[in-house]
């Protein structure tokens, strides 16, 4: 009885430590940097969101993301990009976190594509996924040459 006892309190213990840890969560980025303005991707959980200009990752169309975790923004590199029939799965890593954005393109209108997926977050202790909606294109009005 004194060993279920123990065993009860160390589970109990486990339990506790568990929800003491703080659950990984994105901030929103409303200041989109001109590199990524011109010509990427932004995405974010609802189209509401987007409309609002609050993103939760922006992408480069070449290596480069951005997360903000904690007031915190965090530059991702992109380090595999692949297809798997419909899907674009995209990792990045950088500032201790790897990003994991899988899309799809639901619609085109002129050079925008309106996307959707999931975008999953881990660091060494924490792992978060969420739905995501998203735009990407470029504005050729602000590209080099024009």
């Amino acid at each position: 009885m004194k060993r279920l006892a123990i065993i009860a309190g160390i589970l109990c213990g486990i339990s506790i430590h568990s929800l003491a840890q703080k659950t990984l969560k994105l901030d929103y980025c409303t200041k989109v940097p001109t590199a990524i303005k011109n010509c990427g991707a932004l995405y974010t959980q609802d189209t509401m969101a987007l409309q609002k200009k609050k993103y939760l990752l922006l992408t480069d169309f070449q290596n480069l993301g951005l997360i903000t975790i904690a007031g915190k923004q965090i530059k991702l590199l992109l380090t595999e990009a692949k297809t798997i029939d419909t899907t674009n799965i995209s990792t990045y890593t950088g500032g201790g976190y790897t990003v994991i954005l899988s899309s799809i393109t639901i619609s085109q209108t002129g050079d925008r594509d309106t996307e959707q997926g999931t975008l999953q977050v881990t660091n060494a202790t924490q792992s978060i996924t969420l739905k995501i909606h998203g735009e990407s294109g470029c504005d050729e009005s602000t590209q080099e040459g024009n």
